[in-house]
């Protein structure tokens, strides 16, 4: 029988232990998939690997940390977090015991246990939905040390380089990242490298010699207005700069392009994953969002999505929803941006979600009969948080500790790296 969301199943984990702890122990490790990775082009081999098994156990709050003493060190620099943007694993089938929701306060309405047919009536067994956990990695500006020192224009200009061309480059060594001086001219390379492949002319202008910026509401109707009509997107966003809240001036261009491989990436592992169909939901950036503002984050994806949308077939996708609990106008401009896939419907995540105690109901939706619903966490590249955090800390903790994902990004797993798109 093929996967699908829609209908609940008994699983193999006892009532009486933990989801997450059961998947993680050795013997069950390989009874779920590594993920699918899906890559963008630029993005240098060796560092695959790097940033997929060498996360910190968590990150809340911070990025690269120096460890001057003591054995353990920080392998992830923030600009190797900044190309992890560019590397999405999908893990193409997750048993959830529950389905997450947030009132006040993250959480997991649990599906509850049952025995199975013809089973000891003393031994209950936890019901379960398979879905495909997105794996895909925000645009991080929670705060100005990673996507913000990609985007901004600086005093001088910033010229691109292309580290696939450039024999002498190489990753550095954990012991080597914990010198600031050389971590900060490794970053910097790797900042140019994103620099030059995601700007038309592989430079950031000197941020003196700009004086078309946009303030940050037009910005967002400039975005709105690419969505709307999605003519020329790549080429009406070159050379475009917006001035932020915080006095920051950042590339437009830049940002776009990097949203536009995010959903390029993404899509492109969910097609190949889910052949019967698949409910994508989309939950907004938040804690992300702090230096650039959420509003922002949304019309950029929403733009890549367009242009995406304009020159591709979402042959799978059955329905997008969007959270609009904070950003009521999504919705539609979601429907503008996927107006030329006919058969896709847009709906808002909560209309979804309206079984007992928030549960995935699909009653009223047709379309997503038979199909793989899409979960994401909310991590950034530098802890695997979704193998530690608590199950109402935070969204990563709460389907962290109720799916077996945790054990399918395992660091240790041998054929986590097996499947590269």
């Amino acid at each position: 029988m093929k996967p699908r969301s829609d209908i609940l199943h008994v699983s193999k984990i006892p009532s009486n232990v933990d989801t997450r702890s059961f998947y993680m122990r050795k013997d069950k490790l390989r009874t779920v998939p590594p993920p699918l990775i899906s890559v963008s082009e630029f993005v240098p081999r060796v560092l695959i690997e790097q940033l997929m098994r060498r996360k910190k156990n968590s990150a809340l709050g911070v990025k690269f940390v120096s460890h001057h003493h003591g054995t353990y060190k920080d392998e992830i620099t923030n600009m190797e977090g900044a190309l992890h943007t560019f590397v999405t694993p999908v893990v193409g089938t997750c048993e959830m015991t529950g389905d997450y929701h947030y009132d006040g306060g993250h959480g997991v309405s649990k599906f509850g246990n049952v025995v199975p047919e013809g089973g000891d009536e003393s031994r209950k067994y936890r019901l379960a939905r398979t879905v495909v956990m997105s794996a895909s990695i925000q645009l991080d500006f929670e705060n100005s040390d990673v996507m913000l020192r990609v985007c901004r224009l600086d005093k001088a200009e910033v010229r691109g380089v292309d580290l696939n061309r450039e024999p002498k480059w190489h990753m550095m060594s954990p012991q080597e990242k914990q010198d600031g001086d050389r971590r900060f001219r490794y970053d910097d390379y790797l900042r140019r490298h994103m620099v030059y492949w995601l700007t038309r002319d592989g430079r950031l202008p000197a941020r003196s010699t700009v004086h078309n910026r946009m303030v940050y509401k037009e910005a967002i109707q400039f975005l709105e207005s690419l969505i709307s009509t999605g003519i020329d997107i790549p080429e009406r966003v070159g050379g475009r700069f917006v001035e932020l809240h915080n006095d920051q001036v950042v590339s437009l261009e830049l940002l776009f392009n990097a949203a536009l491989h995010q959903v390029r990436n993404e899509f492109s592992a969910l097609e190949a994953l889910c052949p019967s169909g698949y409910v994508y939901t989309y939950d907004p950036a938040s804690i992300f969002a702090a230096e650039i503002g959420a509003t922002l984050l949304n019309r950029l994806m929403i733009t890549g999505l367009r242009c995406l949308s304009d020159s591709s077939h979402f042959r799978n996708m059955r329905i997008f929803a969007f959270n609009d609990y904070a950003d009521q106008s999504a919705p539609s401009l979601v429907a503008r941006a996927l107006e030329n896939q006919k058969h896709v419907q847009v709906a808002r995540k909560s209309d979804l979600f309206r079984g007992p105690e928030g549960k995935y109901d699909i009653t009223y939706h047709e379309r997503a009969v038979g199909a793989m619903l899409v979960v994401h966490n909310n991590s950034d590249a530098f802890g695997q948080n979704i193998e530690t955090e608590g199950d109402f800390g935070s969204l990563d903790g709460a389907i962290g500790c109720n799916s077996s994902a945790a054990a399918s990004l395992a660091r240790e797993r041998e054929d986590l790296l097996d499947n590269i798109l």
